[in-house]
């Protein structure tokens, strides 16, 4: 798994390769770019993605599952991933 460091120097290198070649061009980049973000989010946001399942596996019907369970979720995959590509 790579870090959030690697990651943000794949961003800014993807970034670099649109810039010079054009988005068709840097596909290796893009690769490297999903696969540390993808990696990245789900080690931050773990908490949140274990709650969610554990509302998913009961149903819902969980005193502690509501709306604010999927949002805190989704709050946090939109802000960390937010974050590295503003790198």
């Amino acid at each position: 798994m790579t870090s959030v460091v690697d990651t943000k120097v794949a961003v800014r290198a993807f970034k670099q390769c649109v810039k010079d070649k054009g988005g068709d061009a840097c596909a290796a980049e893009r690769k490297s770019v999903v696969n540390g973000i993808a990696g990245a989010v789900k080690g931050e946001c773990a908490p949140f993605v274990e709650d969610f399942f554990g509302c998913f596996v009961h149903k819902y019907h969980l005193s502690s599952c509501n709306d604010a369970t999927v949002a805190k979720m989704l709050k946090c995959q939109e802000q960390f991933a937010g974050t590295l590509l503003s790198s």
